[in-house]
């Protein structure tokens, strides 16, 4: 198989000994800062180390997650980290951060990196744009379909291109495409690119459209991702580990899932698919990668756990109630002790077995007082049997992993020679060893072959197991005794594991390079600032309809942003009107520059259309630029690039990387406050164009999600074009949401609170900006006229008092909440 690992999570360090001992090919863990989950129990530094020792005798490879967002502040604390990870040996880190990667390239260059799939790089250019940037592997988004990945190790292979491929194969799905999801962040302050999110998807919703109701229940909240029936097809098409998620769940969870799979995978017979069904789930889903579409994908029903499906009650006769079994798909067979759950009219209540009168393959007959009707849904939700099985994962144990061959040579002195060989990651590991004095002519009853070989395979509780023993120019009339033999393995399995760890770290002639190279740039690091800072920021527009052009005429812009995606319902009618709409549009806004906005997640091929009609329009005279949200767009497209929101720049660096791939321009993301972006702006060496949204109903979410399959099996469909549906928290009902639908049937979910900064724009505009936006998407002409007036006129330096007349103007005609997003306080929720 092509797949060669089965990764699994591990929030403390007794679950990654469960998850090593269960069968783990290699454990991702974070330390306690910069892992999205802050709120899992995480490892010290000590605990680390510990970790990945133990991991790593157990042939175990450790992947740390440092994989939140990071802001200037923090450079050099993660830099320290990144740098002690390096000495103490993990394998790879998994990095969301464009900063951090440039970071790591540049001054880490031999601890390998692993791109998060909050990265995004969900086309073909963007996984090659990692691998020019010493990226080792990225880890996919969950919404890449297998043919696509298969495609993609195709060309990786053809273009000679060394990059391994990670998908998710088991746990819990993010709702938003590939996990870049700001919902938690603008209403609850807590960031889910800090690992901090409050999981809002989780929730109940209520889906209003034009003032009917038309959907009712936990509508953004998956089904759990299993893939155990693929494991085939994931293999076959060039994926090389397979991601099990679950860093938050319990050493029951981990122990159960990693055990599963790696039986699944090794082919061996049992109940494990039955297991994987009893722990956590909120029903299972094939996931996106393997076909399922989103109706399929989405568990509207219900957010939580119910287990595995037995069968409904069928009759009760006093204490004694009978299950008629409808699962023959899994056989099922209750033990005492067992946990069940019955389900009625959407509740759920549970019961440990204790008396179970009859069961065959039809029918189940227990004894129990508990209340009951029938027709009642039947789930077994706990096994006792795999629960006391499980607990032999819990206990350090160091598995005998690595084979070694010895070759054994004695002198006619008879001082032996030992030649000991293995391998670690196709790397050969040799030495040798001496053994002097303790061999002399046997007396009586020499030693033999047998004996010495018999003594030498005792290799337990190390990592090594002896592979081959070759006895060269031995004599026939040697004695040893037994306890030397014994010290002899001990000095041998010592300096092999010695060497083991070792294979692991970095060489102190590279470490010191690296500490040399970091203290050189913390140095220069704190003494940057930028003396650019004396701009004048200019207004630029988000649109998505050509009649609001009418309404910016007049007002001095930089740019306008155009983003007609959400006006067709499919690629094709989208692919056939664009070209000339752009041509509208450009004409339209003359000689304002013109930006199309492309599709968030774009797909190569549809890109590759993109540039084909930004070249047709070029050769009619007709000058577009584009703005979108993956690195490799320099690859694609011949004209200026900007970037948009979903690249997520919260550093200087991500300003560095980003301009070396080809952006003229960067939205900074509005999860900043306002002095973590003059940081950005004050460190930043670039030339490059800077650009911060100051007003607008912000993008909390894009996602697969369609919207079919409600809670009454009904499909949510819009025919009108750039028509919206309401979506409304049914506890917090302030929290409100405008839900559009682009040209792919993605669902993008927006703010109905309006971000507005009006108030601060006296301290915005001295901050070196180059740009501040509006975000006017899916406003009428006269909003845009008002809002465009107001802070073109607060550019001109107005008093407080006169912002904040403005501030209640705009209050009043934008019939909406109005709010400061994270500009004054960031994450509320962080250690500040």
């Amino acid at each position: 198989m092509v797949l060669e690992e089965l990764l699994a999570p591990a929030g403390s360090y007794d679950v990654l000994v469960i998850a090593v001992n269960a069968g783990a090919d290699a454990v991702y863990l974070a330390g306690q800062n910069y892992g999205a989950r802050a709120y899992a129990k995480n490892f010290t530094m000590e605990e680390l180390e510990k970790a990945v020792l133990y991991s790593h005798l157990n042939g175990v490879k450790v992947h740390v997650t440092v994989n939140t967002l990071v802001n200037d502040f923090e450079i050099v604390d993660v830099l320290n980290y990144l740098f002690k990870l390096y000495q103490i040996g993990v394998d790879a880190v998994i990095v969301q951060d464009f900063g951090l990667i440039w970071l790591l390239k540049t001054f880490i260059p031999d601890l390998e990196v692993h791109a998060s799939t909050q990265m995004g790089l969900n086309n073909y250019p963007s996984i090659k744009w990692a691998s020019e940037h010493n990226i080792k592997r990225v880890v996919l988004p969950r919404e890449v379909n297998i043919e696509e990945i298969k495609r993609t190790t195709q060309r990786l292979k053809n273009d000679n291109v060394d990059m391994d491929i990670e998908v998710f194969g088991h746990g819990a799905l993010c709702y938003c495409v590939s996990g870049k999801c700001y919902m938690s962040s603008y209403n609850s302050g807590r960031s889910g690119n800090r690992g901090a999110c409050a999981q809002p998807c989780r929730r109940e919703y209520r889906l209003k459209y034009r003032g009917y109701n038309i959907g009712n229940g936990y509508l953004l909240s998956t089904h759990d991702l299993a893939t155990y029936n693929n494991i085939q097809a994931i293999s076959d098409a060039g994926v090389k580990s397979i991601k099990l998620e679950g860093r938050m769940k319990s050493g029951d969870y981990i122990g159960t899932i990693v055990n599963s799979y790696r039986n699944i995978i090794d082919g061996n017979p049992g109940d494990y698919k039955k297991d994987l069904h009893l722990v956590f789930n909120r029903k299972f889903t094939n996931g996106y990668m393997m076909g399922d579409n989103p109706g399929q994908v989405m568990g509207r029903g219900s957010s939580g756990h119910e287990g595995l499906y037995i069968g409904d009650i069928t009759n009760i006769e006093d204490t004694k109630v009978t299950i008629e079994i409808k699962n023959k798909e899994i056989p099922i067979i209750l033990e005492p002790g067992d946990g069940i759950a019955f389900k009625y009219n959407g509740k759920i209540k549970g019961i440990y077995l204790e008396n179970i009168i009859k069961q065959d393959e039809n029918e189940i007959i227990i004894d129990t007082t508990r209340l009951v009707k029938v027709g009642t849904e039947v789930f077994i939700s706990y096994s006792k049997s795999t629960h006391d099985y499980l607990k032999q994962f819990e206990k350090e144990t160091i598995k005998n992993n690595v084979g070694i061959n010895l070759s054994l040579t004695w002198d006619e002195d008879l001082n032996l020679f030992t030649k000991v060989e293995y391998y670690l990651d196709d790397e050969l590991i040799n030495f040798r060893h001496k053994t002097i004095g303790k061999f002399e002519k046997a007396k009586n009853k020499p030693v033999t072959e047998e004996t010495i070989e018999k003594q030498l395979k005792k290799t337990g509780g190390t990592p090594f197991y002896i592979e081959d023993i070759r006895f060269n120019n031995m004599p026939k009339d040697l004695f040893i005794p037994i306890s030397e033999i014994n010290q002899i393995r001990r000095e041998i399995l010592d300096n092999a594991e010695s060497l083991l760890i070792n294979h692991y770290t970095p060489t102190k002639k590279a470490v010191k390079q690296v500490r040399k190279d970091l203290t050189k740039f913390y140095d220069n690091y704190n003494k940057v600032s930028n003396e650019n800072l004396n701009k004048s920021p200019k207004l630029s527009v988000f649109i998505d309809d050509t009649s609001q052009i009418k309404a910016i005429s007049g007002f001095d812009l930089k740019r306008i942003y155009f983003d007609g995606n959400c006006h067709y319902n499919n690629s094709e009618d989208y692919f056939a009107n664009i070209k000339e709409t752009l041509k509208e549009a450009s004409l339209m806004a003359s000689p304002t520059e013109l930006v199309w906005v492309l599709a968030s997640f774009i797909s190569e091929e549809d890109a590759i259309k993109c540039n084909n009609i930004v070249k047709d329009l070029q050769d009619e005279g007709i000058i577009i630029s584009v703005m979108g949200d993956f690195p490799a767009m320099g690859e694609i497209f011949y004209c200026p690039i900007y970037g948009n929101h979903n690249l997520n720049v919260w550093n200087s660096f991500t300003v560095k990387n980003l301009k070396e791939s080809g952006f003229k321009s960067l939205i900074l993301s509005s999860e900043l406050s306002g002095e973590e972006i003059k940081e950005i702006i004050n460190k930043n060496q670039e030339d490059i164009d800077l650009e911060m949204i100051v007003n607008g109903n912000l993008e909390v979410i894009v996602s697969k999600d369609d919207f079919t399959n409600l809670n009454d099996g009904k499909d949510f469909i819009i025919s009108n074009d750039a028509d919206y549906a309401t979506l409304e928290d049914k506890k917090r009902k302030k929290f409100k949401y405008k839900v559009f639908f682009d040209y792919s049937r993605q669902s993008h979910i927006i703010n109905k609170d309006c971000l507005c900064l009006i108030e601060e724009m006296n301290e915005i505009k001295e901050m070196g900006l180059d740009n501040l936006i509006l975000d006017c998407r899916y406003s009428n002409e006269k909003y845009i006229t008002q809002i465009l007036s107001i802070y073109n006129e607060s550019l001109k330096g107005k008093d407080q008092e006169e912002l904040t007349k403005y501030k209640y103007q705009i209050i009043d005609f934008s019939q909406s909440y109005i709010n400061k997003g994270n500009y004054i306080e960031g994450r509320l929720h962080e250690d500040k």
